[in-house]
């Protein structure tokens, strides 16, 4: 595959208002080309019309990293390459995050994890940028956290629930390794994993049968569920204890 060539420093891409894959497109164009301005006017356009910060995380940030996955999967980018996109995703995400951050509110407290052998962490970071603007704690373990450790910080700080996420099958063995070891904790968090591994139903069969309690399709369900489970509490009431 031919990538696009590189362009002016200050280039910018005019898509229509209200096309979500266009801006992708132009998200994903700054990135092969290695030019963050370009990638950041994608998303500094889709702010200044109005797109939802969700929105901008789900459907322009999200699949322009799975292209970039899959990209490097097939050997048409390089480490160096899809190391660069994360690095351009990740401040992006530091800044977008911050304009829907809720301080933490009623006890409910998440810890969010890649699985063990996880080397991707931007997709666990996105379900606690998700979380946090719901108004829970989060502690972010990033990515591959050992599954002993997992546990031991699991057991110490007593989360309502833990999230890990898994992207490829490479991670599978830990993650199995993780809910063994959440499995065995009194009193036991709810177990929640997600990630592109996890896309199949066989797969999302298997992560059930490995002692997960949810298998979800992404942060927007994940919060749905965990409203429904956790309620957030009134401003006039007690916290969790």
């Amino acid at each position: 595959m031919t990538l696009p060539p590189p362009m002016g420093i200050l280039a910018r891409v005019t898509v229509p208002a209200d096309d979500m894959a266009a801006r992708r497109d132009a998200f994903l164009a700054g990135l092969l080309a290695r030019r963050s301005v370009r990638a950041r006017a994608a998303v500094d356009d889709a702010l200044a019309d109005g797109v939802p910060i969700t929105d901008i995380y789900l459907e322009i940030l999200q699949p322009a990293l799975y292209e970039i996955g899959h990209r490097w999967a097939i050997d048409q980018l390089n480490v160096a390459e899809e190391h660069y996109a994360t690095a351009v995703t990740q401040q992006l995400l530091d800044e977008l995050s911050a304009r829907m951050r809720m301080p933490p509110r009623d006890g409910r407290l998440a810890v969010v994890s890649g699985t063990p052998g996880e080397l991707h962490a931007l997709g666990a970071r996105m379900v606690a940028d998700f979380l946090e603007a719901d108004g829970w704690e989060v502690i972010q373990l990033g990515a591959s956290t050992p599954a002993p450790d997992l546990a031991r910080l699991v057991d110490a700080e007593q989360p309502d629930v833990v999230a890990l996420s898994a992207s490829t099958p490479a991670g599978l063995p830990g993650t199995a390794e993780a809910l063994t070891a959440l499995r065995a904790l009194r009193p036991r968090p709810l177990v929640v994993v997600g990630g592109q591994l996890w896309a199949a139903a066989e797969a999302r069969r298997e992560a059930e049968a490995l002692g997960a309690d949810l298998v979800l399709d992404g942060p927007l369900e994940l919060v749905a569920h965990l409203r429904e489970r956790f309620p957030p509490l009134g401003p006039d009431a007690e916290e969790r204890g």
